[in-house]
């Protein structure tokens, strides 16, 4: 257990850092039917413009280079690892409790590694919470925990998380043309690790979905700037995901607030009368069905069944913010002391292979890192060329700096 508290040198209490976690499931999580094959999207408008106070992407992008350099190839490592798997038989993993994405994981490790998944669908507090419980007992019953960036810093920083280092090692990952930017992109640590720990690996990078319209009541042409909103017609008519609780909205928030500050926060969904809902489906139903045409931070698992059915729902691009990349539930994470740590770093070099990444874009509706992966997910999610993404959701220093104060401000600005 590290002494070093992240509320330390944030100034905020711990436990509105956990109100950061930024893809944690919530109750409004689907548990229900797989989701069903995006309809086709309509292609982004080219958004001109940039934001106003930028992170920029040359810096993380550089952080991320530095960190995949630490990862080296090791064929006698991956054959051990693979013997001890043999021996354990079996990896328990954490993740959202996506049904398609369980029975994905189980049966693509079965098939790649003749391994048995335990799943446990877990939101990202509970298993900081349970991790935690267990490793004070001395009596850890999870491997592996698929979920968000944060929930990987939340228990790095407690002591709780392995290095990723040693573990990623595999040969067939280090193709330089099988990734994005030439490499894979490992979770760089938070403020309270050493410069050299690498909290686990990120398999998916998306354009945030912030807004989304019913094109039937709202023309998404009339929205051209995200100042548009503030305009007195469209009180009362905005829903957003609610940027209190872990999810999607503080995705959002801690874009608009770098964006365009806090009085643009306040005025929004203060002076606008925002509805807030802790429930995706209801979010995303809401907007499709009119009783809110505007909405914010709705996530495409929900979407894409509804524009499915014909529903009209789409996807509206400012043009003074294009959105944020993020890595949503897309990264992996080792738990210290896990029962099967053989078992545990295979499963962490296949999740990063081509057929378990095929598998997460067509369940979960995010973009793989993978450029050989043939993208399976809405086409307003996949980042495009020549566009410039000057927030990286998942860059520490923007996290830290940014975000993770932002929600403390939304979460006063709107109370408990």
């Amino acid at each position: 257990m590290r002494a070093t508290s992240r509320a330390s040198w944030l100034g905020v209490p711990a436990s509105l850092l956990l109100l950061a976690l930024a893809c944690a499931p919530s109750t409004g999580t689907p548990t229900g039917a797989a989701p069903a094959k995006p309809a086709s999207a309509p292609a982004a408008p080219a958004p001109a413009g940039a934001a106003a106070q930028p992170v920029a992407v040359e810096s993380a992008e550089a952080q991320s280079a530095a960190g995949a350099a630490r990862l080296k190839a090791d064929a006698a490592a991956w054959q051990r690892y693979q013997d001890g798997a043999r021996r354990e038989g079996k990896v328990v993993v954490s993740g959202p409790g996506f049904p398609g994405l369980r029975q994905g994981l189980v049966e693509g490790f079965q098939q790649a590694h003749g391994l048995t998944v335990e799943y446990l669908g877990l939101g990202g507090g509970e298993v900081i919470a349970r991790v935690d419980r267990e490793s004070q007992a001395g009596n850890v019953t999870i491997d592996v925990n698929i979920g968000g960036t944060s929930s990987c810093w939340a228990m790095a920083d407690r002591g709780h998380i392995d290095d990723a280092t040693p573990l990623l090692v595999d040969p067939n990952l280090f193709n330089p043309g099988s990734w994005r930017g030439g490499h894979m992109k490992p979770i760089l640590p938070s403020p309270n690790e050493p410069k050299d720990f690498l909290c686990g690996l990120q398999g998916e990078e998306w354009v945030m979905t912030d807004l989304f319209v019913n094109p039937q009541l709202v023309p998404p042409d009339s929205i051209q700037s995200w100042k548009d909103l503030l305009k007195p017609d469209y009180k009362g008519k905005i829903i957003s995901f609610d940027p209190r609780r872990p999810g999607s909205a503080q995705t959002t928030v801690a874009y608009l607030n770098t964006l365009f500050g806090e009085d643009y926060v306040r005025d929004l969904y203060l002076g606008q009368s925002v509805q807030l809902t802790a429930d995706y489906r209801q979010l995303a139903e809401a907007v499709a069905r009119g009783s809110y045409p505007i909405g914010i931070a709705l996530v495409q698992a929900n979407v894409e069944p509804l524009r499915a059915e014909g529903l009209p729902l789409q996807r509206v691009f400012p043009a003074d913010g294009p959105g944020a990349l993020t890595g949503g539930f897309g990264t992996v994470h080792k738990i210290k002391n896990g029962p099967n740590p053989n078992a545990a770093a295979v499963f962490m070099n296949w999740f990063a292979s081509k057929d378990a990444q095929e598998m997460w874009e067509r369940e979960m509706m995010e973009t793989s890192l993978r450029t050989d992966v043939p993208h399976q997910v809405p086409d307003y999610v996949i980042p495009k060329p020549g566009v410039s993404y000057t927030i990286d959701d998942y860059n520490p220093d923007y996290f830290f700096s940014k975000r993770a104060p932002a929600i403390a401000k939304i979460t006063d600005l709107l109370g408990r």
